[in-house]
């Protein structure tokens, strides 16, 4: 598997690197879109992507990023008040989308690295009544993994859906959506699926579509309730993106041969050995370097790495780029104070120990 761009290595939280044979399968003829040929794919493309959702479910796929299914999530939700869960900056996306979209938006801050926990948002939900909440799966802009099984349980306990923004958990990290009875998932393709960027995918519960079918302004180019009825025809309302469904189907055989059991293990050995790797150089060098996640909450696909105050994080990835690797600064607030490791997609224990080698070298230095 060759992972060498000439960019460099890849190993930013998005858009991860993707194989040239990945890239390759974009090029193939166009199709009518309307036709068997068309609805034959993307029956393939479901029979691939439901069992990485672990659902029985259909599996909607937007020409869109992931904010599309983000906006989708709010304008089908049930009418009332939302509450957002945030801790980093896509939990904000998340509650900003809810508030434009209209909706009168409550904001249950953590401190950013922090996940929630159960006992704290039960003490929320029960203050006032609320009919929906979102949260954001693995927060990529800290490297926090919320559990969204525990909270989405606290949700129906009170009377709310969930609505779970897994941009950079799925793939990489457990989510079984049947089995924990969730309401609605989102995720785009430039994280741990490892494709370009240009496609996201959801999936939602019947009860979610049924509350849906009932609210009026949901809009037409996200509306879940066509999307629903569409993927059951294999077919899509809007025009498709289909060279990138191209690669979909590739890289989802590839997925089915290594198992989605196993995607996730190999993601979360990359994370023990980037947190295994902290504290080593961290010994070797005298120079502090910690993960803002504690551990018991750090995300299988993305580590946020606190850096010396003396060290910008802008001057460490410039140098780790020298070095034929590319890191990624810290986002939004933490943008100087921390660079982030993107251990996801195609990468392996293997690729991620050049990537901490090329950032050994500049801490060494």
């Amino acid at each position: 598997m060759n992972l060498t761009n000439a960019f460099g290595t890849f190993f930013l939280p998005g858009p991860t690197e993707v194989r040239q044979e990945i890239l390759a399968a974009m090029t193939q003829p166009m199709i009518a879109h309307r036709g068997p040929d068309f609805e034959q794919l993307f029956d393939r493309l479901q029979r691939g992507l439901v069992p990485l959702f672990k659902t029985e479910r259909p599996v909607y796929i937007s020409a869109s990023s992931a904010t599309g299914m983000m906006e989708a999530a709010i304008r089908c939700a049930p009418p009332g008040r939302v509450l957002s869960l945030v801790n980093g900056a896509f939990s904000e996306r998340f509650a900003h989308i809810a508030s434009m979209c209209g909706r009168d938006v409550d904001r249950y801050e953590v401190a950013w690295g922090q996940i929630h926990t159960i006992p704290q948002l039960d003490e929320r939900l029960s203050m006032r009544k609320y009919t929906a909440i979102t949260v954001v799966h693995s927060e990529t802009s800290t490297g926090a993994l919320n559990d969204v099984r525990a909270i989405s349980d606290c949700a129906h306990r009170r009377g709310a859906v969930c609505l779970i923004d897994s941009v950079s958990g799925f793939a990489g990290t457990e989510l079984r959506f049947d089995e924990w009875k969730l309401d609605y998932v989102l995720t785009g393709s430039q994280k741990a699926l490892a494709l370009p960027p240009g496609l996201s995918f959801a999936i939602a519960s019947p009860s979610f579509i049924d509350q849906a079918s009932a609210v009026s302004a949901r809009g037409v180019y996200f509306d879940l309730v066509e999307l629903d009825a569409y993927a059951r025809r294999n077919q899509t309302p809007s025009t498709p993106a289909l060279s990138l469904l191209y690669a979909l189907e590739l890289q989802l055989k590839s997925i089915a041969a290594e198992g989605i059991e196993a995607r996730w293990a190999r993601h979360k050995a990359m994370a023990a050995r980037t947190q295994e790797w902290l504290v080593k150089i961290s010994d070797e060098t005298g120079k502090r370097l910690v993960n803002i996640a504690p551990l018991g909450s750090q995300s299988p696909t993305v580590s946020t790495i606190r850096l010396p105050t003396n060290l910008p994080s802008e001057t460490f990835t410039a140098a780790v780029a020298k070095r034929g690797i590319v890191v990624g600064n810290g986002y939004g607030k933490l943008k100087s104070a921390t660079f982030r490791v993107g251990h996801m997609g195609d990468h392996t224990l293997e690729t991620l120990e050049r990537c901490l080698a090329a950032c050994s070298s500049v801490l060494r230095s």
